[in-house]
């Protein structure tokens, strides 16, 4: 990738994790990667997590892995890694996570990262964003993070 083009999903050169989440429906927060993502931008987006989960806030996350390839393997060792470094605040936080997968490959990924990290909260795979939205909502319901009879 040309350092001076701008990242996946910004338009206009900006840092991508600024692109990356949405926190304007919290407590849902939705994370769509436009594509794989290089080490430096991988970083980057885990600094960003990392911030929402030094709020100490709960909340559920909606994760739209849909254009994302086969993650190379040291990618999916750093994310091993990190969700160890961090799994005392994802437990604390993450209420469950929808995650949108449309490859079998990228399901693959996945599988072999979840298998090293132990995650508690709910975690389902969907292969569109309407079935994880209405996940997601009723997730939040269930954690008590929206009245019952909020869509």
């Amino acid at each position: 990738m040309d350092p001076d083009s701008p990242s996946p999903g910004s338009r206009d050169g900006s840092p991508p994790d600024s692109t990356l989440f949405d926190d304007s429906r919290w407590p849902l927060l939705v994370l769509r990667l436009p594509g794989n993502l290089t080490s430096h931008e991988q970083q980057a987006c885990l600094d960003t997590f990392a911030g929402y989960l030094r709020r100490g806030e709960r909340f559920v996350l909606l994760a739209d892995l849909s254009r994302v390839g086969v993650v190379p393997l040291d990618q999916r060792w750093r994310q091993v890694e990190w969700f160890e470094k961090h799994e005392r605040a994802l437990l604390a936080c993450v209420q469950g996570s929808a995650v949108i997968i449309t490859s079998p490959l990228m399901q693959l990924s996945l599988s072999a990262i979840l298998h090293f990290v132990r995650l508690y909260p709910p975690l389902a795979t969907f292969a569109n964003l309407a079935g994880a939205e209405a996940w997601a909502a009723r997730r939040m319901r269930e954690a008590g993070l929206l009245p019952r009879d909020e869509p």
